[in-house]
C-alpha cells in the first residue's frame, strides 16, 4: 500500500493501459482514487507518452515532484510489438477508419519482405498521419482530416534502432520495432506496405518498454487501485446464523399470563370523540386566517430575500442617523447692509523700534522681492512690492466684485457683510539701488542676479527653509537640496513648496561657469 504522503512527494506508477481506454481515463482513474481514498484536495500528477484507444501497453504515470522527469522519460526509446496486414489501406493507417483501397499481395515474397525491412533500420524521414493531434496553424490535424481538408503534414526525423518482423501468417506480419522519440507505428506499417509495392495497415499494437520500465511490471488500473489502495475495493460482508433457542418461562410470567386471559376487562368510560373521530376546533380570528393565506402565497426563497432586504433596510437608516447625529449643528445669521454702512477694518499700529538697525528694518516695508546676499549693492531682481500691497489688491479686486454684486442685486438676502479695504497705502515707495533686506526671499549667488518666484503662503506652518542650488552656465537650476543646519522647520508642505519654487528660479547667464553653487532662502510665514 503506497501511502498519501508518497504519492505527494513523488511516485512513479507502471501502468497496463487496457484496449479502448485513452491515456487520459487511465489517469484519471488513477487520480480520483488517490484524492477519493487520501481525502487529498489535489494531486500533482501527469504521463509520459501518449498511446492511442487502439493501443494496449505500458504507460508511465508520474506524481508529486517526480512529474519533472516526464520529459526525460519520454525522450527515451520505446519498444512496441503489433501486426501489419498487407494488401489494404485505411485513411488513419490503423483500424480506426474502414479500408478504402485493396492492394495484390502475390508478388511479396519472405526475401522482399526482409530486403525492405533492412531499408527500414536507422536514421529515417517519417511523415506523420493526417489523423493525429499534431498541430498546425494552431489547429489539429484530424481536424482538417475530419473536414475533408486536404493539407501538407510536415516530415520529421526518427530513428529505428531494431525492427523484427514474423512472416508466418502472411499477409500478417507480426513484428517487434525499437524506435526514437516521435516515431508513429500507423505511419512505419503504411509506409512498409507502400514500399512492398502493396499497401498495408496497424491491426494490432502493444507497447511494452519505455527506457529501463517494461510492462511486465506493470498493473491495470483496477489491479492497481486494489492492490496499493485497498479501502477502495468492494467490502466483504461476513454474515454469522445464530441458532434461536425457545425462551423459558418463570413461574410468575405463567401465572400472568394465566391471569390475563380468565379476567375480564372491565368497563371503562366510552369516549365519543375516539369513535367518532371528531376533535374540537380551535378558533382563530380572520386576521390570522388572511395573514396566514398571504404568507403561503410566498415561497422560502421570497421570504429570506424580502427578510435579508429589511436587515439591510434598518441597518443603513441607523448609520445615517448616528452619522447625522454627530455633525455640529450650524447656525446661518445673514445681515443686510448698504455699501455706504460697511465699516472699514482698522489697521494694527506698528511696532516702535528700539535701535537704530531695528527701526531701518521697520522702515522697510515687508516685501516679498529677493535680493542676492553675496552682493547687497545689487538692485531687486524685479520692481518691488511689499507684502501688505500684494494682499491690499487682492482685497481691492474682490471688494469690486462684492460691490457690484450688491449695487446691481435685487434680493437683499445675497448681501453679505465684507470688510472694506483700507487705503492702498502709497506705492511710490522710492526703489533706490540698495537691496531691500526686509524680504521673505533671499538668495546667496556670488555675481548674478536672479528672478525668484515668491512664494505663496499656503501651508498652516511657518519657518524658514534654506535650499541648497547647483546653477549651470545658462542660469538655470539645475540641482536642489534642503540646508537642514540652516533651516529651522521640518515640516513637509513647507520643505515640498520651497523646492518646488527654487526649481523654477533663473539668473544671469555665466558661460565662464559651468556649475555654481548657491541658496535660496524662504520665510513662510502663517497661511493668510
Amino acid at each position: 500500500m503506497i501511502t498519501a504522503q508518497e504519492f505527494s512527494e513523488g511516485k512513479i506508477l507502471l501502468i497496463d493501459k487496457p484496449l479502448q481506454w485513452s491515456s487520459f481515463q487511465a489517469v484519471n482513474k488513477i487520480k480520483w482514487a488517490i484524492l477519493k481514498h487520501y481525502k487529498l484536495k489535489k494531486i500533482k500528477i501527469g504521463h509520459a507518452g501518449t498511446l492511442d484507444p487502439l493501443a494496449s501497453g505500458l504507460l508511465v504515470i508520474c506524481t508529486g515532484k517526480y512529474t519533472k522527469k516526464i520529459t526525460e522519460i519520454q525522450d527515451a526509446p520505446k519498444t512496441y510489438t503489433g501486426t501489419i496486414t498487407l494488401g489494404a489501406s485505411t485513411p488513419s493507417f490503423d483500424m480506426e477508419t474502414e479500408v478504402d483501397a485493396l492492394y495484390p499481395t502475390d508478388h511479396i515474397t519472405p526475401a522482399l519482405i526482409e530486403q525492405v525491412r533492412q531499408q527500414f533500420l536507422g536514421e529515417q524521414v517519417q511523415v506523420p498521419p493526417v489523423f493525429s493531434a499534431i498541430k498546425k496553424d494552431g489547429k489539429r490535424l484530424y481536424e482538417f482530416a475530419r473536414e475533408g481538408e486536404a493539407i501538407e503534414v510536415p516530415s520529421r526525423q526518427i530513428f529505428i534502432y531494431k525492427f523484427d518482423i514474423d512472416t508466418t501468417d502472411f499477409p500478417l506480419l507480426h513484428f517487434e520495432v525499437q524506435c526514437s522519440k516521435g516515431t508513429y507505428i500507423r505511419s512505419l506499417a503504411n509506409d512498409f506496405g507502400k514500399a512492398l509495392q502493396s499497401a498495408g495497415y496497424l491491426s494490432a499494437l502493444r507497447r511494452t518498454q519505455i527506457g529501463n520500465y517494461t510492462v511486465a511490471e506493470a498493473l491495470t488500473p483496477d489491479d492497481f487501485v486494489a492492490t496499493h489502495i485497498p479501502d477502495l475495493r468492494k467490502p466483504i460482508i461476513l454474515t454469522t446464523i445464530i441458532e434461536q433457542f425457545p425462551l423459558q418461562k418463570s413461574v410468575n410470567d405463567v401465572y400472568g399470563e394465566h391471569r390475563r386471559q380468565h379476567t375480564k376487562p372491565t368497563k371503562k368510560a366510552i369516549d365519543v370523540r375516539a369513535i367518532l373521530g371528531r376533535n374540537e376546533k380551535k378558533k382563530s380570528s380572520a386576521i390570522s386566517r388572511e395573514f396566514r393565506a398571504f404568507a403561503r402565497m410566498f415561497t422560502p426563497t421570497d421570504k429570506a430575500i424580502s427578510l435579508t432586504l429589511l436587515v439591510l433596510f434598518v441597518t443603513v437608516i441607523t448609520l445615517l442617523a448616528l452619522q447625522l447625529n454627530g455633525q455640529p449643528k450650524e447656525i446661518m445669521i445673514e445681515v443686510t447692509t448698504a455699501p455706504e454702512e460697511v465699516i472699514a477694518p482698522l489697521l494694527p499700529d506698528a511696532p516702535l523700534p528700539t535701535t537704530t538697525d531695528e527701526a531701518a528694518t521697520a522702515k522697510s516695508a515687508l516685501t516679498t522681492n529677493a535680493y542676492n546676499q553675496a552682493d547687497p549693492q545689487l538692485k531687486h531682481s524685479a520692481d518691488i512690492k511689499t507684502l501688505d500691497e500684494i494682499m491690499a489688491e487682492r482685497t481691492a479686486q474682490e471688494m469690486a466684485s462684492v460691490k457690484e454684486a450688491l449695487v446691481t442685486g435685487n434680493t437683499p438676502t445675497d448681501l453679505a457683510v465684507v470688510p472694506q479695504p483700507s487705503q492702498q497705502p502709497n506705492s511710490s515707495l522710492a526703489v533706490t539701488d540698495k537691496a531691500n533686506k526686509h524680504t521673505l526671499v533671499k538668495y546667496a549667488l556670488a555675481g548674478r542676479n536672479g528672478t525668484i518666484p515668491n512664494p505663496v503662503f499656503t501651508c498652516e506652518q511657518d519657518g524658514q527653509v534654506v535650499v541648497i542650488i547647483t546653477v549651470n552656465e545658462a542660469g538655470r537650476v539645475t540641482k536642489t537640496a534642503i540646508d537642514k543646519k540652516s533651516s529651522t522647520t521640518t515640516d513637509d508642505c513647507l520643505i515640498e513648496n520651497s523646492l518646488r519654487y527654487a526649481v523654477q528660479a533663473k539668473f544671469d547667464a555665466a558661460p565662464n561657469k559651468k556649475e555654481q553653487i548657491g541658496t535660496i532662502t524662504y520665510i513662510f510665514q502663517e497661511k493668510r
